[in-house]
């Protein structure tokens, strides 16, 4: 299992963490040659060597740019990049953590979000080579130490706000964070957001076998090296383990007609299962349980959806670990078009089951008028035959 772990010596912004992959062996022109194809005018970067005290490493400089992009554009061009779905669904992932949070802090749904500094182009930039990097070492589980935050306050459009910004530490909730008496912003939004999309496991890394290292610097001059450092390795640890939540709510007294849509709704809102079913409450009434596993970087925005979306006045919550599979997911090409596979890996790396995405056998079946049977077996065979 290739793994990541983020040593954040002086916090955590997405350029540094851009520049620790490209530290770690990432060709630059791959990266720059996947950011040319997204039709927006892009500044002009380059990496550069650098040192901080007696720590030398890649320091990603990016000309300044008046460019500014709605939630919307972004979104819209990064689901049409020409690249690897798992690029894609983490640069939105990073992406809808930062909407999510500002959304919160300043009370407003998300279609609504303006990013102000968030909306300039770096934000793209950073979301899509992060999820870049990601993919070009095949990291498969990421583990990251306690983050630094400064003290004080800072200025940004909204005016003089605290150190470290509310969407900042909205962000980072439940997680490891260390306080420095540095007037500094040493964790930004977009690096805390790296953070909660890929870090999972809050338990410290497995024992690994280290074959990278990757130091990417900033620019802040302070007696603390500016800088990220990333091991990239392998484990052999068979767990595979991650933290989940489960959430539970009984109802006795909700229009069971509507329990559907919002159990799809809530599945939507980052859920890793939903589930209903009858239960007996008290003086023998039957009601439902809804049961939700969460992962935890989507656990506020579900237990604010129960709550908005149910008759209910509290949410039960425990958190347990669960054993996944390492998972791939592959794209076939069939006769009526690409298709998604899902692929499960065993601790010794082996293939062991496969599962076609649902989604689309509904699409070929529909627009071919086939039985959901019948275009499932096609896609069947189809994969048989290029195994």
């Amino acid at each position: 299992m290739n793994i990541l772990f983020i040593d954040p010596i002086f916090g955590i912004s997405g350029d540094m963490m851009i520049s620790a992959f490209l530290d770690a062996g990432m060709p630059f022109e791959e990266l720059d040659g996947l950011l040319k194809t997204i039709p927006v005018d892009m500044p002009s970067m380059k990496p550069v060597r650098k040192s901080q005290g007696i720590i030398e490493g890649t320091h990603l400089e990016i000309a300044d740019s008046k460019t500014h992009l709605s939630v919307a554009q972004m979104e819209r061009l990064i689901e049409d990049m020409n690249t690897e779905p798992r690029i894609k669904d983490d640069a939105k992932g990073m992406l809808n953590v930062l909407v999510a949070a500002e959304a919160k802090v300043h009370g407003v749904p998300r279609d609504e979000v303006h990013f102000h500094e968030l909306s300039h182009i770096d934000t793209l930039i950073d979301v899509v080579s992060v999820a870049k990097g990601m993919h070009y070492f095949g990291i498969e589980k990421i583990y990251c130490g306690p983050v630094p935050m400064g003290r004080g306050t800072i200025r940004i459009s909204h005016g003089v706000v605290p150190n470290p910004p509310p969407a900042t530490v909205e962000i980072l909730t439940g997680y490891n964070l260390l306080f420095l008496d540095i007037p500094l912003e040493l964790t930004t939004p977009t690096g805390a957001a790296i953070v909660r999309y890929y870090v999972k496991d809050m338990h410290g890394a497995p024992s690994f076998t280290m074959a990278k290292i990757g130091h990417g610097l900033g620019s802040y001059e302070s007696e603390i090296p500016d800088a990220l450092r990333i091991f990239i390795g392998t484990s052999e640890d068979p767990s595979h383990e991650e933290e989940v939540w489960l959430l539970e709510v009984d109802l006795d007294d909700m229009d069971m007609e509507y329990l559907g849509a919002v159990a799809e709704r809530i599945r939507g809102k980052g859920a890793l299962d939903v589930l209903y079913f009858p239960v007996y409450m008290k003086k023998g009434r039957i009601g439902v349980r809804l049961s939700i596993t969460a992962p935890i970087e989507s656990l506020q925005g579900l237990i604010d959806a129960v709550l908005s979306e149910t008759t209910t006045f509290g949410v039960r919550m425990q958190k347990f670990q669960r054993r996944v599979l390492r998972r791939e997911e592959k794209i076939i090409d069939t006769p009526y078009g690409p298709v998604r596979i899902k692929a499960g890996y065993d601790r010794e790396g082996h293939l062991i089951k496969t599962h076609i995405e649902f989604d689309d056998v509904k699409r070929i079946a529909d627009e071919n008028g086939l039985a959901y049977r019948s275009a499932q077996e096609i896609i069947r065979r189809e994969l048989d035959y290029k195994k």
